[in-house]
């Protein structure tokens, strides 16, 4: 019988992989630990009601026993799983727990009151995401939206002249970058059917980032790095490197899958990407967001180091433990204080997606007037970002990342919360204002479910909130194609606007598009990108990954209609 926790407001500490290799020693770092705020019942597995551990083993099928769940003992604080060996990390347990581990502290990142301020949701119908962590033999890992679960593979390979199994539920990096996939696909979830390279771009750039991110607040990891680089993050390979250990055993040599200081651009500044394939073109976004990190990291150690006060301490308000300044000092410090900065400039931005095929442009529109929402006093970051994004090609033109003020002007009397709960009130109110939103005449269009949020920000006067309506709409328009074989003219593609309105004052803050009508949208970026667009399907078509007639790709009416796009990424690559 499952062993569960049933106070409401228990603590649980949760465990996971902190090495990637994992280390020849006796195994006493092989684990950092994280407490969980337990709302729920914790279940043996590790099971609770929004992740579970499945734990099925590839050659017969059968369901492995799940680690045990330890309530807390009289007068103890935290429960825990048990593992009975921690220094065997290909042991069953160790990876059901130290999978668990990161699903979870990848999860709590987002749901923060500096982020979203809320807890997640899922694209698929349900509360629960499955957590596979040996899904079976192949160098692999994926999400897949429609088993509602995460998959992790291994393999045998041979790294550093010796044999070894690669599990890629071990790999912390690999662990956030495929829990991101599901995130992401919560939030935006046109991206899993988008047929753009960028919009699919976009979700390998964010996971990689999250990896990042998730690496930072890694405590034993982040002193290490900083130890062995100096306090340099140009070369902080934990950091900049994802997925060092999986890379070298795929490629047979050590060198890591993506590097986000590698300077890759659209434009003549850089190498360009090595194809239209989103996961070679995502280092265009992931790196020049990266170098927000180091500029913000490299600001931080300067003000430390000059005695500036009124910062921050590093990750959820905590002081560094005793002894951290004499091990990594300002820089140390310095880099919970930015990661903590980059997280939610990074992440924030994601509310703000407008539905649709986002190009990278779009989410720096979406990230700039997050941001501006948050901060609007403190533009340092966001003059970086325009700055970087024309110098990677991303926008021809700073302007473009700065998205018109709104001319939309709401009336005094509207009830935003009947609003948000209401789907009668949102559709009248979406036929109302169709033109504003940029619906085009006589196309039907869907609602999305609508938020209410409240988010901690931090600015000069010190910590506040911000009371936020998010209200998207999101429609469908053909776009003429010059090739399909004779099979089909048009492709049809999903377009969608974000409406962001104050609480506090009924006004709006942003109103974000990826209507080709929006005046943000420039006719030479659209171009370029729709030419990427067609250029990947036609790869796809010739490479077999897309096939006529199958139920994810149709055509009626001479027009190409694509799904589940993303679910393709794990076939071409990671």
């Amino acid at each position: 019988m499952a062993t569960e926790n049933t106070a409401a407001t228990g603590k649980v500490r949760l465990q996971y992989m902190v090495r990637d290799p994992v280390s020849a020693d006796d195994g006493r770092d092989l684990l950092e630990g994280w407490d969980y705020k337990a709302t729920e019942a914790m279940l043996d597995g590790p099971v609770c009601r929004r992740v579970a551990v499945v734990d099925i083993d590839p050659d017969t099928g059968a369901v492995n026993a799940g680690a045990p769940f330890v309530p807390p003992k009289k007068g103890a604080k935290l429960g825990r799983y048990r593992i009975k060996d921690p220094t065997r990390p290909h042991a069953a347990d160790f990876q059901q727990v130290s999978v668990f581990g990161a699903v979870m502290k990848t999860m709590a990142m987002f749901e923060e009151a500096d982020v979203l301020g809320r807890p997640l949701r899922w694209a698929f119908d349900g509360e629960q995401l499955l957590v596979v962590p040996r899904a079976g033999r192949m160098a692999n890992a994926f999400y897949h939206r429609d088993s509602r679960s995460l998959q992790f593979f291994f393999f045998e390979a041979t790294v550093s002249g010796a044999d070894t199994t690669v599990y890629t539920c071990l790999s912390p990096d690999i662990v956030a970058h495929e829990t991101t996939h599901a995130i992401l696909d919560g939030i935006a979830p046109d991206l899993y059917d988008a047929t753009s390279p960028q919009a699919l771009g976009l979700h390998e750039a964010i996971a990689d980032l999250s990896a990042v991110i998730f690496a930072i607040r890694t405590r034993r990891l982040r002193l290490e790095v900083l130890r062995l680089s100096r306090g340099d993050l140009r070369n902080a390979g934990a950091f900049n490197e994802i997925a060092n250990h999986f890379g070298a055993a795929v490629a047979g040599d050590a060198r890591p899958l993506r590097d986000l200081n590698s300077g890759v651009s659209f434009s003549g500044q850089g190498r360009r990407p090595a194809s239209h394939d989103p996961h070679d073109i995502s280092e265009v976004l992931s790196g020049a967001l990266y170098l927000l990190l180091v500029k913000e990291h490299d600001d931080i150690k300067r003000a430390i180091a000059a005695g500036a006060g009124g910062l921050e301490e590093e990750e959820g308000g905590q002081a560094a433990g005793p002894g951290d300044e004499e091990l990594y000092q300002a820089s140390g410090r310095a880099l919970a204080i930015a990661g903590n900065k980059f997280k939610r400039i990074v992440f924030r931005g994601l509310d703000y997606l407008p539905p649709g095929e986002i190009s990278f442009a779009d989410y720096g529109r979406a990230l700039i007037a997050a941001d501006t929402a948050s901060n609007p006093d403190d533009d340092d970051a966001r003059a970086f970002i325009r700055k970087e994004f024309v110098r990677r090609g991303i926008v021809a033109d700073a302007g473009e990342l700065v998205s018109p003020p709104p001319t939309l002007a709401l009336p005094a009397d509207l009830d935003l919360d009947l609003l948000v709960r209401s789907d009668w009130s949102a559709y009248q109110f979406a036929e109302k204002h169709r033109e504003a939103l940029m619906i085009p005449p006589n196309v039907p269009f869907d609602v999305r479910p609508r938020l209410s949020v409240v988010k901690t920000v931090y600015r000069s006067t010190g910590e506040a909130e911000t009371h936020e309506c998010l209200f998207k709409v999101a429609w469908r328009e053909n776009r003429t194609v010059d090739q399909g074989g004779g099979f089909f003219d048009e492709i049809s593609i999903i377009y969608g606007s974000t409406l962001v309105i104050d609480r506090d004052t009924g006004e709006v803050r942003a109103l974000l598009s990826t209507s080709p009508r929006h005046p943000s949208q420039q006719a030479e970026a659209t171009a370029a990108n729709n030419a990427m667009r067609l250029a990947y399907v036609a790869d796809c078509f010739d490479k077999g990954l897309l096939e006529i007639g199958s139920p994810d790709v149709q055509i009626q009416n001479r027009t190409l209609r694509l799904r589940a796009m993303g679910q393709m990424l794990h076939m071409r690559g990671h």
